[in-house]
């Protein structure tokens, strides 16, 4: 780097300000400390927020995946119920049936037994 004399301070510790100048610049300072300080507060209370944002995102997600299974079983749980309604109705159905046909072959049975028995006395 280039520094000559004319363009560089010799002592720059020291800077000579008025006084009513020299407050305000004080003042500025501090507010200038103070707002950093609030942007820093600022963006971490954002940051947090966009955090919570995103986990609720998460939770709405998780809740309609619930619902979608939930719905899913009771669907299933009504395609069950109507199986087992149509299948209640096979099996009344075949006991009618089962119960005709028991009485048929008892009924039937008697009478071959009735008939055997009126042929074997008749002869």
């Amino acid at each position: 780097m280039l520094s000559l004399n004319s363009f560089s301070q010799t002592d720059t510790t020291r800077v000579s300000l008025r006084n009513n100048i020299a407050r305000e610049v004080v003042k500025d300072l501090i507010r200038y400390d103070g707002c950093t300080q609030e942007l820093i507060l600022t963006q971490e209370k954002v940051g947090k927020l966009e955090e919570k944002d995103s986990q609720k995102d998460v939770i709405i997600t998780l809740l309609n995946d619930k619902d979608k299974n939930n719905q899913f079983i009771i669907g299933q749980k009504d395609s069950q119920i109507k199986e087992y309604d149509n299948m209640t109705k096979d099996l009344k159905k075949e006991l009618r049936q089962t119960k005709t046909k028991t009485f048929l072959y008892k009924v039937g049975t008697f009478l071959g037994i009735m008939a055997t028995s009126y042929l074997l006395i008749i002869k």
